[in-house]
């Protein structure tokens, strides 16, 4: 009898391993949620995970199968909310927690030993992935349900940047991309969300796209420490500051007007940061191939008034009134395209081609 209680319970922790493993359906940006929290027998997949991470014997393993699981937990957390489940969504989002602050802690192991860079990198990425999946998430589930997603977009974000931490100590300018396209996307969704008027997710997302910013700054700061050199870093997030300066001019437009007030502080605050960076980078003789940083404020003549009085309770004198000059310049004409220059197709008639030299007859002799 023992040794089929013994073979019976081998049998289930095989099947809650294969059961549990990652397959990933090809275009999804996560895997099969496998057995999902709704089933009397996601105890087993709770245990094939366990035995999973005893057989992943090094940090950087760990770090891989740790994050693998964390997305496992967030599908099951999108099929719990595809139900309506919502003690079933907490739970998942618990895991994907869990396992997600596993991954990053088995990151800063193997950051120590100074070879952190693809497992940081991964995970880095993979969290800009799960950004996105817990924004539509959190508009899909109802209200009781979105703490447990807020809680797991906090995890993600806090995931991702110990991960690009540890990246940045060795490849800074790949850290600042990823850090960027992660802004990039925060901004994008402060976009979609404002044209349709919904102000609470423009400004979390905004929020968030700002902490990103001030992250990047804080490891760029950390390498120049350091003795590296930082411009090529700086002019990525001048650029970036532009474009961010853009969406929000373009959101203050269409937010309504109880949220513009948020959106003014944010365009000062970006505006003062851009011109820090750009005052860096002439100083380093490094502006010469940086866009005219003219944001879209300047065709906004009551926005503009509003930002330089609040320019003026803020900012110190002199990075105002470079500010302010940029403010007021008129925008340079885009450059004229080039004239094309004449082709002949393929499909001209005889008549309309050019005509060919005729050739000489060859002399006597």
């Amino acid at each position: 009898m023992k040794k089929m209680r013994l073979a019976l319970l081998s049998g289930i922790l095989i099947l809650s391993l294969l059961l549990g493993s990652t397959a990933y359906a090809q275009g999804e940006e996560l895997p099969a949620p496998g057995i999902t929290p709704d089933s009397p027998f996601y105890f087993l997949d709770s245990w094939g995970k366990r035995i999973g991470l005893l057989f992943a014997f090094s940090p950087e393993a760990k770090a891989r199968k740790a994050l693998e699981y964390a997305a496992e937990r967030l599908a099951e957390a999108r099929a719990m909310a595809a139900k309506r489940k919502l003690r079933e969504i907490a739970r998942a989002t618990a895991g994907y927690d869990e396992f997600l602050a596993l991954a990053s802690q088995k990151v800063a192991e193997v950051a120590e030993s100074g070879a952190a860079d693809n497992v940081s990198e991964i995970v880095a990425l993979a969290t800009a992935k799960h950004l996105s999946v817990l924004d539509s998430l959190k508009e899909s589930v109802p209200e009781e349900a979105r703490e447990a997603i807020i809680r797991a977009k906090e995890a993600s974000l806090k995931g991702q940047q110990s991960a690009l931490r540890a990246l940045a100590k060795r490849k800074l300018k790949r850290a600042i991309e990823i850090n960027l396209a992660t802004i990039e996307k925060r901004l994008s969704w402060a976009r979609a969300k404002a044209a349709e008027n919904n102000p609470e997710e423009v400004t979390e997302a905004l929020s968030d796209a700002e902490k990103l910013f001030d992250f990047g700054e804080q490891i760029a700061e950390m390498a120049q420490g350091l003795g590296e050199n930082t411009t090529a870093v700086e002019k990525l997030v001048a650029r970036a500051r532009s474009a961010h300066l853009e969406v929000l001019a373009e959101v203050h437009q269409k937010v309504p007007e109880q949220a513009r007030p948020a959106i003014e502080n944010a365009l000062t605050n970006a505006l003062m940061k851009r011109q820090r960076l750009l005052e860096m980078l002439k100083n380093k003789g490094a502006l010469d191939k940086l866009p005219e940083p003219t944001p879209a404020v300047e065709m906004m003549p009551q926005l503009r008034e509003r930002i330089e009085q609040m320019l003026t309770e803020q900012a110190p004198e002199k990075l105002r009134e470079k500010i302010r000059e940029q403010l007021t310049r008129p925008r340079a004409p885009a450059p004229k395209p080039a004239a094309p220059k004449p082709t002949i197709s393929a499909n001209v008639s005889e008549e309309e081609k050019p005509a060919l030299p005729k050739r000489m007859p060859p002399r006597k002799p």
